[in-house]
């Protein structure tokens, strides 16, 4: 075989090996996407249910 056959066939397989690597780096991205915004989703439901505690507090202080 010569170099340039060689050459070629070796940019092809990367180019097969980078394509078929890149839905993999997506998929994990988006998974990482998703969970991220499920633990921000958490922390600010958490956030949310401690304003809602401290305001009813402040609330049951003013009523008495």
């Amino acid at each position: 075989m010569g170099w340039k056959k060689t050459l070629s066939k070796f940019c092809i397989m990367k180019k097969v090996r980078d394509k078929a690597n890149e839905p993999e780096s997506n998929v994990k991205n988006s998974e990482n996407i998703a969970s991220e915004q499920e633990e921000m989703k958490e922390e600010q439901h958490e956030l949310d249910l401690k304003e809602n505690y401290e305001s009813d507090e402040k609330y049951d202080e003013s009523k008495d």
